[in-house]
């Protein structure tokens, strides 16, 4: 992947945190004057794009870097990502499939996307399959976890769901957050909890 300086992408990133999306964009698309085809920059223009919900502008890097690079595991999952967000659940998952084998089923957040496809196509073993896969690949993903807690409610699991809240409150200190802070997590598990104690 073509590298933006740390400073530059630092800038990147904190004007996305802002929301001031259309600063973002004009500060990547100096980079991509230079260098058109730039994968970091175009990442980061469907990132934009997605954060402030143009999903169509989003996919336009994605469907190029796929067509240019469609070797790298990273834009197939970001394209089933896009689909997930039309509710175009077998798309989605053909594009996490693809990813899923690409890197011998060991990213957490590919299996555990996979498996919310499944949900949303009414195939529920199949999503606590593939949960479980992400969970046993990294049992500190956040993300997981939560839908972990959720699913064992779902299914009445109280026991099970109790497992996952003390897993959750043990290693808060070392879990991996990415899209959210564990600010976040903390208060759902929260609710949850709240919820068992009636």
């Amino acid at each position: 992947m073509s590298v933006i300086p740390n400073i530059v992408l630092e800038e990147i990133e904190a004007l996305k945190k802002q929301g001031k999306y259309d600063e973002a964009l004009s500060r990547v698309n100096t980079l991509l004057v230079r260098d058109p085809k730039n994968k970091e920059a175009l990442y980061q223009v469907a990132d934009i794009e997605y954060r402030r919900g143009d999903i169509t502008k989003a996919e336009k890097p994605v469907d190029f870097l796929l067509d240019s690079y469609d070797e790298d595991a990273m834009w197939w999952y970001i394209k089933g990502v896009l689909e997930m967000e039309k509710t175009q659940w077998s798309i989605a998952k053909s594009y996490f499939k693809k990813a899923i084998t690409m890197l011998d089923g060991d990213n957490p957040e590919i299996l555990r996307c996979y498996g919310l496809c499944e949900y949303w196509s009414w195939n529920r073993e199949q999503w606590i399959t593939y949960l479980m896969k992400s969970y046993k690949v990294n049992e500190y993903d956040a993300e997981v976890i939560l839908n972990l807690i959720e699913i064992s409610i779902l299914e009445k699991k109280v026991s099970q769901a109790k497992k996952y809240i003390k897993h959750f409150r043990t290693h808060k200190e070392k879990l991996n957050c990415f899209d959210r802070d564990i600010s976040y997590y903390d208060e759902k598990v929260t609710l949850f909890e709240q919820f068992l104690k009636g």
